[in-house]
């Protein structure tokens, strides 16, 4: 196991959730409001996820970037680190961590 799944492993339901939605994403990139419903989390719980994901640092890269505000100008959208792990990667280890 390398130093980026380790890290996953250590990470909350809710988090892996948000990972598996920006594995599983166009672009690698979703917005944190159109997220909510598949995460589980409203408002500042949500906002919560995403920004200790974005503080989540592996060598001296951010797992999660934000990626300016959402197109409904609500919250953020965040991107993925695709130079730290690829989504598909990803994809295969968040849905097994997530049963």
């Amino acid at each position: 196991m390398d130093s980026i799944e380790g890290r996953l492993h250590h990470l909350s339901p809710s988090q892996l959730k948000a990972l598996n939605l920006l594995a599983k994403s166009k672009g690698a990139i979703i917005s944190s409001v159109g997220s909510k419903k598949q995460i589980g989390k409203e408002g500042k719980a949500l906002g919560g996820v995403f920004s200790s994901l974005s503080r989540q640092i592996v060598g001296s890269e951010h797992l999660v970037i934000p990626w300016g505000k959402s197109d409904d100008g609500r919250g953020l959208k965040w991107k993925l680190n695709i130079k730290l792990i690829s989504q598909t990667r990803l994809l295969k280890i968040t849905s097994e961590l997530l049963g």
